[in-house]
């Protein structure tokens, strides 16, 4: 398994920073599907000028937590799975520490939920349905180990992220500054196909919680959608530490280890799309 949406959303709430609790916005971001797509752009003074103050923000931040809502959309069957309610958020905590759960609202009997702990040396995927724990070891800087998700947590510099992407200024508007993503390596590519990300903009209405994410839509290699949505970030929560972001092992589950993923041919993507974890 590699799970798309826990390396992306530790990607999109630690790759920002600033606290506040935020205001009503007046509208809502728009995170309709991104176009096809283009060539390199040239250099964006304006992105460059985003980006940089994503990366000072991302610098200063020790922890971040969020509550998150999730639409998933089956591209075959044309179902959505909603996910979502006040379990459901991401913590994170630097250098590599990291827990998200995600609730199916849909589900009374509460047993259908997604939930992932990173301690700094695995990460441990939890399939209520399956009731299985799958390990992920985090290999040692070096090791050639898609880390996407512990990139982020560290602190990738701007630079470091456009070399890693294709990334595009989309617009921005009075509350939002979107931007439009699309991924460079084989390893990532198998991840997500495109997606457009909406941070909250420097304007006078979000300006205490600029460059925190609002919205996010992602185009998967096999056609499905996921849209996320951000709501009550807090950065710098007081009395995060590393003892909360330990393993849990839970009475009749089964705890397996995952094997090693094929690495990309030449970059490409593998026949059948993105590598999927089954459905928890």
């Amino acid at each position: 398994m590699r799970s798309a949406g826990f390396t992306l959303t530790a990607l999109l709430v630690t790759g920002s920073a600033g606290w506040a609790q935020p205001p009503a916005v007046p509208g809502a971001p728009v995170a309709g599907q991104p176009p096809a797509a283009q060539p390199a752009p040239q250099a964006d003074p304006k992105l460059d000028a985003h980006l940089i103050e994503w990366e000072k923000r991302m610098a200063n931040v020790v922890n971040f937590r969020t509550e998150v809502a999730l639409a998933r959309t089956d591209a075959v069957f044309k179902k959505t799975t909603n996910f979502g309610g006040p379990e459901s958020v991401v913590l994170c905590m630097k250098p590599n520490y990291a827990i998200l759960r995600l609730n199916n609202i849909g589900d009374s009997t509460k047993a259908d939920y997604e939930a992932f702990i990173c301690d700094g040396k695995a990460v441990y995927a939890y399939n209520g349905i399956a009731k299985t724990i799958t390990a992920f070891k985090i290999p040692k800087a070096g090791a050639g180990v898609d880390n996407l998700m512990i990139d982020f947590l560290a602190g990738m510099k701007a630079k470091e992220v456009k070399e890693r992407f294709d990334i595009a200024l989309f617009k921005t508007d009075e509350n939002y500054i979107y931007l439009d993503i699309k991924p460079r390596l084989g390893k990532d590519q198998q991840e997500f196909k495109h997606l457009r990300l909406a941070l909250y903009g420097p304007g006078p209405n979000t300006a205490k919680f600029s460059y925190l994410p609002a919205q996010v839509y992602m185009l998967k290699p096999n056609g499905d959608t996921e849209v996320w949505k951000f709501a009550n970030p807090q950065v710098d929560v007081p009395g995060v530490e590393a003892k909360l972001f330990q393993f849990v092992d839970i009475k009749g589950w089964k705890v397996q280890e995952a094997p090693p993923a094929p690495a990309p041919n030449n970059g490409a993507i593998p026949a059948g799309g993105a590598v999927r974890p089954g459905k928890p």
